[in-house]
């Protein structure tokens, strides 16, 4: 048991630093005299009688210093996550104009009229034209006016067959070209032919 109160002891160790383990004592600190917390909880209610010896930092709950053990930091709050980049247009490499006339799209697709079957766009740059179509399975192609005022943009839901010519106006359809085929896998060489056994030497004659 530690000595009395009075005289203090001329040196005093000092005390390790605020446990992290919130308000409670810790069961493992010992002091010098090899004393825990239950010792002072016993002895020292409060911890007011005897000198500090690490029971203060190391015994919060029974010394009531609850309030001066440093709070856990809270939880680093989420960062939100950056919003999806835009879609971007549709490359201009998948585009073609439908022969080599430009001007306005026409087909020739049975029971639809020339002009095709489409959905007009007003005031939307080209570029939004373009994705707007790319985005539609269903679009074969486009119709952009350039200089008019609004600008025009069609969705073209026929085959574009040709272009019929007019000034400031252009029609490009979902490029046709087929895509460059991969390259096949190279058949395995076939197995080589079995030898014939060799024949059977035939008995001498006896």
């Amino acid at each position: 048991a530690p000595p009395p109160p009075s005289p203090p002891p001329s040196a005093s160790p000092s005390p390790p630093p605020p446990p992290t383990f919130g308000c409670a004592d810790s069961l493992s600190w010992e002091d010098e005299w090899g004393d825990g917390c239950d010792w002072y909880a016993e002895h020292d209610p409060g911890c007011t009688t005897y000198s500090d010896y690490g029971q203060q930092s190391n015994c919060p709950s029974t010394c009531g210093t609850c309030s001066s053990v440093p709070a856990l930091p809270p939880p680093p709050s989420a960062s939100p996550s950056p919003p999806p980049p835009p879609a971007s247009p549709s490359p201009l490499s998948e585009w073609e104009f439908p022969g080599e006339v430009k001007g306005v799209c026409r087909t020739r697709q049975p029971g639809v009229p020339e002009t095709g079957d489409y959905l007009t766009i007003e005031s939307i740059p080209e570029d939004a034209c373009i994705a707007r179509c790319g985005d539609d399975p269903k679009c074969t192609g486009y119709e952009y006016h350039l200089r008019r005022s609004p600008r025009k943009c069609e969705i073209h839901w026929s085959a574009i067959d040709f272009a019929l010519a007019a000034d400031n106006v252009e029609c490009k359809r979902k490029s046709t070209s087929p895509s460059r085929p991969s390259p096949s896998a190279s058949p395995p060489p076939p197995p080589p032919s079995a030898s014939p056994s060799p024949p059977t030497p035939s008995a001498p004659p006896s």
